[in-house]
């Protein structure tokens, strides 16, 4: 995302010709070295490393999820959404004693899977991983407690239908086009057993509007589904963002029910979550 910089006698010229820049590397493929070697000087950046009981992965793995080498920021966080996803799940009647199986789809690096994993199998449950890039799939498998298997871009997930109690997504639809969005919507419903619960995050309006590059708020007004910088889909790099009226509407074509939407955070960069059931 950009930033909104000071006025300045220059500032007409230069962010237009920053734009250009970057989507003449969009156009010619060059936007993905260019962006992973963003991703590997951030990665180099001295920190202060944090045990907390956990493995803890790579500051380069770090970095591919969350854009940041933080391993604070990444054990933190990583703590307090795993905590979020099982107080909503417990209002829904799930808890990691009961639940019998749960897909992280789109787990990374497992900054939420570190926290949920083993309760789940110490409880009786099953615990499935899925994610797009392999090398965070492959460090999951051999660092974390449970089954964690590859994807593609699009579905379908390599799992039969009617499997979990529990899917949950944090920060994935966000890089998606809409297109694609859609398709795993579905996936989610086809993968969840009938009565059973998602609960995935979306940049909603709230969020774009507090937190999102300045141009996207406005646009969201007139543009129900909205993706800034498309190019590098799955990525950290593209960013989707969509009203919560709109999401609710693309999750009922998916067999999905939407239960509740709790709005993105305008105190500190919180997205929406949506609590879907499946029919």
């Amino acid at each position: 995302m950009e930033n909104r910089h000071p006025a300045s006698a220059h500032s007409g010229f230069i962010k237009p010709a920053r734009r250009y820049v970057r989507r003449f590397m969009e156009i010619t493929g060059l936007i993905g070295p260019y962006f992973r070697w963003l991703e590997h000087r951030i990665a180099r950046r001295p920190g202060e490393p944090v045990i907390d009981g956990r493995p803890m992965p790579p500051r380069d793995l770090i970095v591919a999820v969350s854009g940041t080498a933080d391993e604070r920021w990444f054990s933190e966080r990583g703590k307090s959404d795993a905590a979020k996803f099982m107080t909503i799940a417990k209002r829904y009647g799930l808890d990691e004693a009961n639940v019998a199986a749960v897909l992280d789809w789109g787990c990374g690096c497992g900054r939420i899977a570190r926290w949920i994993a083993d309760d789940v199998i110490r409880g009786g449950g099953r615990f499935h991983g899925a994610d797009l890039n392999p090398t965070l799939i492959r460090w999951c498998a051999a660092n974390l407690p449970g089954v964690y298997t590859e994807n593609g871009l699009r579905p379908p997930l390599p799992l039969g239908d009617s499997q979990f109690d529990l899917v949950y997504a944090h920060s994935v639809l966000t890089h998606l086009t809409e297109a694609v969005a859609v398709d795993w919507l579905a996936e989610c419903a086809r993968v969840l057993k009938p009565g059973a619960v998602a609960l995935l995050t979306f940049h909603d309006e709230t969020f774009a509007e507090h937190w999102g590059p300045p141009e996207v708020s406005p646009a969201l007004k007139t543009r129900p589904y909205l993706v800034w910088n498309n190019a590098l889909e799955g990525s950290n790099y593209l960013s989707a963002w969509t009203t919560r009226a709109h999401f609710g509407a693309l999750a009922r074509t998916a067999d999905l029910d939407l239960l509740e939407i709790i709005p993105g955070s305008q105190e500190f960069p919180e997205q929406a979550l949506a609590v879907l059931r499946r029919r």
